[in-house]
């Protein structure tokens, strides 16, 4: 079933925007296997002020896990010289099921070593998406031409790539950018993926001029 039309999920949706919590639409997502998109939502949540959830969406996205030994200097060293055998260096020290986890405290860590956010990116979503990668790109620390890249070869998830390259388009003031990184974004919808999180993204920022462009080019509304 496509996630989309999951009923607990609609109505889980459909709760969190009436003005309810987002964590049971995160735990649902992420209960049916659909990480990317529960990070989505837990992000969006986690971007307004004072979120009641906060703690809780982390801990379903986060989960425990400590540092492994070397991961200080492997860490160091990749963010001196970026390169494909850096970043392998870096993840040899991470197990297969610690992955996605890790992933979190790579981009944190490698963004207080100063390292530019297209190359975080660049590197880190070869091997998954977190919440923290989905922040970077909503900073606006992300380039449309590093994600479109990322999308060309992103399989099943071109939905979510080419939506983070539309959120990109639009903080950078690219309204024509905005509407076409979306509908290639809704072309590619499939069960797992879905555009909503990026349009609610644009959407919950863009102004009414702004908003009637979307509308004549035909971007769904929020529901």
């Amino acid at each position: 079933m496509d996630i989309n039309d999951d009923p607990e999920v609609r109505e889980a949706r459909k709760r969190w925007l009436a003005g309810g919590s987002a964590l049971p639409v995160v735990e649902l997502l992420a209960s049916r296997g659909a990480k990317i998109e529960a990070a989505a939502y837990a992000r969006l949540a986690l971007a307004e002020p004072d979120c009641p959830d906060s703690a809780e969406l982390k801990a379903v996205l986060a989960g425990p896990s400590s540092p492994p030994s070397g991961w200080d200097e492997a860490l160091a060293g990749f963010a001196r010289a970026p390169s494909a055998d850096h970043w392998r260096d870096l993840i040899r020290f991470v197990p297969d099921e610690s992955l996605y986890l890790r992933l979190r405290d790579i981009v944190g860590r490698l963004q207080e070593l100063g390292l530019d956010g297209d190359t975080i990116f660049q590197y880190a979503s070869e091997v998954g998406l977190t919440p923290d990668l989905i922040g970077l790109v909503e900073q606006g620390r992300v380039s449309v031409r590093t994600l479109e890249q990322r999308a060309a070869h992103a399989g099943g998830a071109k939905t979510t790539y080419f939506g983070l390259a539309a959120q990109s388009a639009f903080l950078q003031g690219d309204l024509l950018g905005t509407v076409r990184l979306l509908r290639q974004s809704l072309a590619h919808e499939n069960e797992l993926c879905c555009t909503y999180p990026h349009m609610a993204f644009i959407r919950e920022r863009a102004s009414p001029e702004q908003a009637e462009v979307l509308d004549r080019a035909g971007i769904p509304p929020l529901e």
